[in-house]
């Protein structure tokens, strides 16, 4: 396949993408409009939104498997599909019962379109080109999320053909076929799909469960909790009980269950679960009871309501694309500086709404919400793969499905929880000043939601091979050279404890390439090439030691040595197995190797003279690695020619 058709693929399923992730929030803009127009309670305008997310995330983790089953092209395209047609029913939905049925059709053909994305483009993509998809499909995803307060308003400012809301639905048909009629000619033809099980059973219990839970929350206020209500939802608990059971038996029967209940075995798996529903049921809520007092309590316009959410969806925007640069510093705390800076700016939303009472004009909400979409943006970024970072690499697909999930989960259980409180407080109070109050006094609940979260993120354990001071192990670059050399400035008198915690991190990181590197030489040399990109410090650290010293002893040489002595060994097993020439010393062998990985990012600028190329330029590094596989292939066959 050419990269141009690559890249076409990704935009093809991108546009599915954006349309499942979108589709969960615009509705919240237009809850005044369908509301009149349908005249519809509260209840049944909460059901619009969760019904969807319901749907999708029953059947998620089933979606995907139906792909593996009968190819993911044609599984992408059947849910694009039922997602155009289910956008139909919802643009002409005469009652709001027509409406909720025609959402919950629509989650189904999220969930079988919505899966087939992630591998399609691990199918298509490889190395950096899938580190580049995998990136703009993360942003793709943050761009929806946040899209959805500001289009829906822009849709409804439009009021196209007099259509009022129904545009916000029908924008999808002819996007969605248009994305069908590219799928077919662009996405690739699959081989030989593998056969994957399903858990129907699982899909059986798991779905009432979560209706007998939410509903209740969504109807049981406006029906005056009558005992068909309260049975309901007691009856969710055992349902789940019996569920969890279920998936337990199927396993042990040899099946794949939606859930692998040994997963939460893990206890970052297990802690990381509720952090995802804790954190989107806050977000969800947030949302809802926003969209309500602004466009109801307020009056404000769908647009003028989307353009006050626009600086949460700026600060998420910008602090979920810059999540990944904090990680190295921070760790899995990124999370939790996420959720208590989410946090701040949501009280400080609440009291901003309280003091303003009904007269708020809007633009008062700026700083606060900006906070928060900055907090959330922080949160949500790097959550997924927090929360799997402890599985095996086999077990990683199984878990971020039940993370999404979660995701969704949490979305639907936020929006009824927060929304219950919320109406409970606002009673039969009228726009204005009772609208702020409710509003000020329920968000709380998404604050405590974020706290809790942040709380639980301190309780996840450290990975394997995580070391316990993560603000030393993750310094950027230039704190770790602006250490280094004060170290050596100052004659080792400051900052040796620090260089000799960052010392003992190389060491750790060096010894366990040591134990994970390819065997043929030329597979070691570009494995050790790509892998010292992370040690640019520590060489640049051992350009000024050898300027500083010479040959003379240098600090923490002998808790140095046996790093050296474990890669001079690395060169020994291979001569012994035939890999490399036996006659010649396995010390400057391994004294050549790491010239040849080293050179080029210790002298970038010999080597942009002497190749017009920077070390960091993609192709400079596909040629040097390159190169290093036939030096050693090279050596291999001297080798194989000497014995």
């Amino acid at each position: 396949m050419t990269r141009t058709r690559q890249w076409l693929v990704l935009c093809v399923v991108l546009m599915g993408t954006f349309m499942a992730i979108l589709d969960v929030a615009i509705v919240n803009v237009a809850i005044p409009s369908i509301r009149a127009d349908l005249h519809a309670s509260f209840g049944e305008i909460e059901f619009v939104i969760s019904a969807y997310t319901l749907t999708y995330a029953c059947l998620l983790v089933t979606g995907g498997r139906l792909g593996d089953n009968y190819g993911r092209k044609w599984l992408f395209i059947l849910g694009l599909l039922v997602f155009a047609a289910a956008s139909l029913g919802c643009g002409l939905a005469p009652t709001t019962e027509v409406l909720i049925g025609a959402r919950a059709i629509q989650g189904v053909g999220g969930a079988l379109m919505y899966p087939q994305v992630l591998a399609i483009v691990q199918v298509t993509f490889a190395g950096e080109d899938r580190a580049t998809a995998l990136a703009i499909f993360g942003s793709v995803i943050g761009i929806a999320s946040i899209a959805g307060q500001v289009l829906g308003g822009t849709i409804l400012a439009l009021d196209i053909w007099g259509l009022e809301w129904r545009p916000i639905f029908l924008v999808n048909v002819p996007i969605a076929l248009a994305a069908v009629a590219a799928a077919l000619f662009i996405l690739p033809k699959e081989q030989h799909p593998e056969a994957v099980g399903l858990d129907w059973g699982g899909v059986a219990l798991v779905t009432p469960t979560l209706l007998l839970l939410v509903v209740p929350l969504l109807e049981g206020r406006e029906l005056g909790w009558p005992l068909w209500i309260v049975v309901s939802f007691i009856a969710a608990f055992p349902l789940a009980g019996a569920f969890i059971l279920y998936e337990r038996w199927f396993a042990k029967r040899g099946g794949r269950p939606l859930v692998r209940m040994e997963l939460f075995a893990n206890n970052r798996f297990a802690f990381g679960v509720p952090i995802a529903a804790l954190f989107m049921a806050s977000y969800a809520g947030f949302l809802f009871i926003l969209a309500v007092y602004l466009q109801i309590g307020l009056g404000f316009s769908p647009l003028r309501s989307g353009l006050t959410y626009t600086p949460a969806a700026i600060g998420f925007f910008i602090a979920s694309l810059s999540a990944p640069r904090f990680i190295p510093l921070l760790g899995r705390r990124v999370l939790s500086v996420g959720y208590v800076i989410a946090a701040f700016g949501l009280a400080a939303t609440a009291t901003t709404a309280y003091a303003a009472g009904g007269h708020l004009h809007g633009f008062e909400l700026t700083p606060s919400l900006l906070i928060a979409g900055l907090g959330m943006g922080l949160g949500m970024s790097p959550l997924v793969g927090t929360v799997i970072s402890g599985l095996k690499p086999e077990e990683a697909g199984t878990g971020a499905g039940i993370v999404t999930t979660t995701l969704q989960i949490g979305i639907a259980l936020g929006v009824a929880i927060i929304s219950l409180v919320f109406f409970t407080l606002l009673g039969t109070g009228s726009p204005g000043p009772a609208y702020a109050d409710a509003f000020a006094m329920t968000l709380p609940i998404s604050v405590v939601l974020l706290l809790v979260a942040a709380w639980l993120v301190r309780r996840l354990p450290r990975t394997p091979f995580e070391e316990s001071n993560a603000l030393i192990e993750r310094l950027p670059g230039w704190s770790a050279g602006f250490a280094y050399s004060m170290f050596l400035m100052t004659g080792g008198r400051l900052g040796d404890r620090l260089v000799q915690e960052m010392s003992d991190q190389v060491a750790e990181r060096r010894i366990r390439r040591t134990q994970q590197s390819p065997h043929a030489p030329g597979d070691f040399l570009a494995f050790h090439y790509r892998a010292a990109a992370a040690d640019e410090a520590w060489m640049r650290y051992l350009a000024r030691e050898a300027l500083t010293y010479g040959n003379r002893t240098i600090p923490h040489e002998e808790q140095r040595k046996p790093v050296i002595e474990a890669q001079v060994n690395e060169v020994r097993e291979r001569q012994a197995e035939g890999l490399l020439p036996a006659d010649l010393d396995p010390g400057q062998l391994r004294l050549a190797a790491f010239a040849l990985v080293s050179y080029p990012r210790l002298l970038p600028q010999v080597t942009r003279m002497a190749t017009g190329m920077t070390p960091e330029d993609p192709r400079f590094r596909a040629g040097w690695e390159a190169l290093l596989r036939r030096i050693g292939d090279a050596l291999q066959a001297a080798a194989r020619r000497g014995s």
